[in-house]
C-alpha cells in the first residue's frame, strides 16, 4: 500500500547509532519529514569508550565498495577522513603480507583503504546526525518493546521507551540495534513465530594496543599483515596506521587463539604468529594504551526471510540482521550496502510499488554471500561444526591456491583484492589466466617456501 499524507508529517525510528544505524538515519531523512534516532548508550560524548561499540578499540577496515557508498551518502566524508589524520593505503603495495606461508609480492591495485580510528570515523559520521535537521537524537534511551495496531494484519506503529515512560509513534521502525537487539523476541511475543538463529561457533577473540609508530618503518609499509593458513595456523596480527602518528596492532584468531588483555601476554602471543615480524617492531615501539581485549562466539545470523507474515512498519538490518567473524573486515561494507538498498527502495515502497518484507529480502541477499565466503572461511578449521560438501572442498582447495599464487602473480592479486574489497565480481578469480596457474601450481611438485624478508 502507498503511503498516504504529506512527506513532512512521516516520522521513522532508527534503533542504534553506531555506524549502521546513522547510515540508515541519513538516508531516511532524505524521504521522512522527521527521523529519530534512539541510542542506549552516550551519542553525544565524542572522547569516552563506547557500551555499545565494544569492539572500536579493535583495527577497522571499510572495504572500496563501502567507502564508495559511504561517500555518496555523505559526501565529503573521506576528505574529511584525511584531513584529520587517516592514512589512504593501497591495498598491495602499501600493504606488507604474509599469507598462506608466503610474503606477497607488493603490486600496485588502485584499490585503497583509508586507515583511522573506529572512534575518529564514527565521530565524523555522527556530526553529520547531528547537524541534519530532520533528525532527533534520543541519547542515553533504551526500547523496551514494539508497539504493535490492534487487530488486522501485524503491523508496527511505533516503540516503547523507557524513562521516561512514554510510547513514540512512527511510521517506519528501522532496528539497527546490533547482536544484542531484542526484535525477534518482540516478534515472537506478539504471535508471529520464533525466527530461526543460525551461530557458527568459532569461538573469536582479539586484543589490541596503541603505540606510537616508529618513524624508521615509514618508508617501507604503512600496514604490516600477518594472516594464518589454516588449518595449522590460528592467529592473525596486524599493524594499523591511525591519526596521530600512532600504530593500532590487533592480534587474536580462532578458537581461544588470542591473548588476554595484558602487556606480557599481548607480546608473547605476536611471537607465535607464523612469523616474528610484528612482534620485533612492537618490542621496542612505545605503548599509548592499555591492552584492550574483546570476544564473541562466533557469526551469528537471524533469519527474518522467513518470517511467514511480516509486519508493516518494521525493518531489520545491521547486526542486528546478522554478525560475521570481525576478521574478514566486512561489518561496516554490508552496513553501507544496506543503507544503499534502503536509499534505492524506500521511495518505491513510499509510493506502493512494494512491500517492506520485499526490501527486508533484499537486505538479506546483501547479506547472503558475505554470510557464505565467512562461513567457507570458518569451515577450513575442523572444530567448526557443520556439513564440508564436494563444493566446499573445491572452494577450500582453489582457495588456498589462489592465496599462495597471489604471493607472486600481479593479476591474481589484482582480482583478488578487487573482489575482497566488492568491487570485482567473483567470477573473475576463475578466470583462465588466474585458473590455469592455479591448477598447475597445485599438481606440480613444491620445492620450498618463500622465506620472510628482514622487515621489506
Amino acid at each position: 500500500m502507498p503511503m498516504t499524507g504529506n512527506a513532512q508529517d512521516r516520522h521513522a525510528i532508527v534503533l542504534g547509532g553506531s555506524i549502521g544505524g546513522c547510515l540508515a538515519a541519513e538516508v531516511l531523512s532524505s524521504v521522512f519529514g522527521r527521523v529519530t534516532l534512539i541510542e542506549k548508550g552516550d551519542f553525544e560524548d565524542d572522547l569516552k569508550d563506547r557500551r555499545s561499540v565494544p569492539q572500536e578499540k579493535h583495527v577497522h577496515l571499510l572495504l572500496l565498495r563501502g567507502k564508495q557508498v559511504m561517500e555518496e551518502i555523505f559526501p565529503g566524508l573521506l576528505q574529511e577522513l584525511e584531513q584529520a589524520g587517516a592514512d589512504v593505503a593501497d591495498q598491495g603495495h602499501d600493504v606488507k603480507c604474509f599469507h598462506y606461508g608466503n610474503w606477497k609480492n607488493r603490486f600496485r591495485t588502485g584499490v585503497s583503504a583509508h586507515y583511522c580510528s573506529r572512534g575518529l570515523l564514527d565521530n565524523l559520521v555522527r556530526r553529520r546526525i547531528r547537524a541534519n535537521p530532520r533528525i532527533t537524537v534520543l541519547s542515553k534511551t533504551r526500547v523496551l518493546g514494539l508497539q504493535f495496531h490492534e487487530g488486522g494484519a501485524p503491523c508496527v506503529r511505533g516503540v516503547v521507551l523507557e524513562e521516561p515512560a512514554r510510547e513514540l509513534a512512527a511510521d517506519l521502525v528501522v532496528d539497527v540495534s546490533g547482536r544484542g537487539s531484542r526484535t525477534a523476541e518482540w516478534l515472537a511475543k506478539e504471535g508471529l513465530g520464533e525466527v530461526r538463529k543460525t551461530l557458527v561457533e568459532t569461538k573469536l577473540g582479539y586484543a589490541s594496543r596503541v603505540y606510537r609508530r616508529r618513524p624508521e618503518f615509514a618508508d617501507r609499509w604503512k600496514v604490516l599483515l600477518v594472516l594464518p593458513k589454516p588449518p595449522h595456523n590460528r592467529a592473525m596480527g596486524v599493524i594499523s596506521p591511525i591519526e596521530g602518528d600512532r600504530w593500532l596492532v590487533t592480534t587474536g584468531g580462532w578458537f581461544g587463539e588470542f591473548p588476554k588483555a595484558d602487556p606480557d601476554e599481548f607480546l608473547r602471543f605476536l611471537g607465535t604468529l607464523p612469523v616474528p615480524d610484528i612482534q620485533e617492531i612492537i618490542r621496542d615501539a612505545e605503548p599509548l594504551s592499555d591492552v584492550a581485549g574483546f570476544g564473541i562466539p562466533g557469526s551469528f545470523r537471524r533469519h527474518y526471510e522467513d518470517v511467514p507474515v511480516w509486519p508493516q512498519g518494521l525493518l531489520v538490518m545491521g547486526d542486528a540482521l546478522c554478525s560475521m567473524n570481525p576478521l574478514y573486515s566486512q561489518g561496516m561494507t554490508l552496513c553501507a550496502l544496506e543503507a544503499d538498498v534502503l536509499r534505492r527502495q524506500l521511495p518505491v515502497w513510499l509510493r506502493g510499488g512494494l512491500g517492506l518484507q520485499v526490501i527486508q529480502r533484499q537486505l538479506v541477499d546483501v547479506i547472503e554471500p558475505a554470510w557464505n565466503m565467512a562461513v567457507s572461511e570458518d569451515m577450513r578449521f575442523p572444530e567448526t561444526q557443520g556439513r564440508r560438501s564436494l563444493s566446499l572442498k573445491f572452494h577450500h582447495w582453489y582457495g588456498s591456491g589462489l592465496c599462495e599464487l597471489a604471493a607472486s602473480h600481479r593479476l591474481t592479486l589484482q582480482t583478488q583484492v578487487g573482489v575482497t574489497n566488492l568491487v570485482v565480481p567473483p567470477s573473475q578469480l576463475f578466470r583462465p589466466e588466474i585458473a590455469a596457474r592455479v591448477v598447475l601450481n597445485k599438481l606440480r611438485p613444491r620445492f620450498g617456501k618463500t622465506g620472510s624478508p628482514s622487515h621489506a
